[in-house]
């Protein structure tokens, strides 16, 4: 199973693109899960259960939603991940649109390299230079990644840089793979959800927040995750420490 984990806020409109693009290229629809996180006191709360309630007539359970107060994105991500029981889970943003065929079975080929299951796969968004610089664009990782670290996305963080921590700790265990075939668009916006999390200081403080953990735990995070492709415990440098 594939959960792909969406927050939304303010763009209801969005909803049936990704919905229907994601089921038409899917070779197993009922395999994947494309869940939304939306916040309780957002204006356009009533289009948006419309809009999904319809879109789950169409499209069956694999269209999924909860509603909970508005949080920081990186909490949304990882409440709807912990919520979700599958293989495999993508942090997605709202806009994107899925463009190559059978996606989610280019997913899943990705563990027959990795029994083990940790790895961060990062797929192609369509931006110029995202596939010479390996950027970490809509990363996947595994339920194994998140038995090795204690969390999916990283907590810390409120918004930016998540997907860019999570690269870098793949890269650092040399289990980083980007998926070029794999073709999921994303269109970065510039309406008041954007606005929204580009201000109140939101930037700047994930910007500090990124460099000290990297600074003070980002060896931390990888002998834990080391510590679960060699199968073994992290001896004295168990979490209970910290």
């Amino acid at each position: 199973m594939i959960c792909v984990a969406i927050p939304s806020r303010g763009r209801p409109a969005f909803l049936k693109r990704v919905i229907e693009t994601a089921s038409q290229t899917a070779d197993h629809w009922e395999e994947v899960i494309v869940k939304y996180y939306l916040n309780n006191d957002d204006p356009d709360l009533k289009k948006y259960k419309k809009i999904l309630q319809s879109l789950q007539t169409t499209h069956g359970p694999s269209v999924q939603w909860e509603i909970g107060p508005d949080q920081n994105t990186v909490q949304s991500w990882n409440m709807l991940c912990e919520n979700t029981e599958a293989d495999y889970y993508m942090l997605a943003g709202d806009e994107i649109q899925f463009v190559t065929e059978g996606w989610d079975t280019k997913v899943k080929q990705t563990k027959q390299d990795y029994p083990d299951g940790i790895f961060c796969m990062a797929v192609y968004d369509g931006r110029p230079n995202r596939a010479e610089l390996l950027r970490c664009t809509q990363p996947i990782v595994t339920k194994e990644w998140r038995e090795a670290l204690g969390y999916f996305w990283a907590p810390f963080l409120w918004h930016w840089h998540v997907d860019h921590y999570t690269g870098e700790l793949a890269k650092a265990i040399d289990r980083f793979v980007f998926r070029k075939d794999i073709f999921i668009k994303i269109k970065k916006m510039k309406d008041k959800t954007a606005k929204r999390m580009r201000g109140q200081g939101v930037f700047d403080r994930d910007e500090w927040v990124y460099n000290k953990h990297k600074e003070l735990y980002f060896d931390f995070d990888v002998k834990k995750l080391l510590a679960k492709i060699q199968n073994s415990d992290l001896g004295p440098f168990s979490r209970r420490e910290f």
